[in-house]
């Protein structure tokens, strides 16, 4: 009986140093300068494309453990240019973005898991945009390059469901409904 008890305690105070243990943390990457996040999309049927030139991003990434991930990103959508005059003065406006009430976008997303080839990753998030969070999955690409990394992303946002774009461009005829997002993201250790 007596070894039986032991056993079960070296059971057990092994299962509480794994539970205790702590958990594997994704190394922290600093968004560095030459950083870009762009959108692209379609106005009555021809395509154009634009950047976002203002954005922060907090990324917690390690290949070894990619479900560990964290992504989290804020946009001022003010910052938004598409070298058009006249698309860029209604894209702060309400019938867009409403940078007046809603400033800017955040994500925030995780969970990354292979999907792929090597490098390749999916992770889910979440984007709040115009005060309405809708859940939007991100394709991820990350490559080291020295001690630095490069980290690609792309998504694809139904701009309606964030009431983008509503009234009389809600139709596909004129805008798009769905706008792609492509970022490339040049990562240094630390953050």
């Amino acid at each position: 009986m007596k070894r039986l008890l032991i056993r079960s305690t070296a059971a057990f105070a092994m299962l509480l140093a794994t539970l205790l243990a702590p958990a594997a943390q994704a190394q922290s990457w600093a968004l560095q300068p030459g950083s870009t996040l762009g959108f692209s999309t379609t106005f009555e049927g021809a395509r154009f494309s634009g950047q976002f030139r203002q954005f922060s991003a907090v990324i917690a990434f390690d290949p070894a453990h990619p479900q560990t991930c964290t992504l989290q990103a804020s946009i001022q959508l003010a910052s938004a240019n598409t070298d058009n005059a006249d698309r860029d003065k209604m894209l702060p406006t309400t019938d867009f973005f409403d940078v007046a009430h809603f400033p800017q976008a955040h994500y925030q997303g995780g969970q990354c898991q292979p999907d792929g080839p090597a490098g390749s990753y999916r992770a889910q998030g979440t984007l709040t945009l115009r005060g309405v969070s809708k859940p939007v999955p991100l394709s991820l690409h990350f490559s080291m390059r020295g001690k630095s990394a490069l980290l690609t992303l792309d998504a694809t946002v139904p701009r309606l469901a964030f009431e983008v774009g509503s009234g009389q461009w809600a139709s596909a005829s004129a805008i798009g409904l769905d706008v792609a997002v492509h970022g490339i993201l040049k990562l240094a250790p630390g953050g």
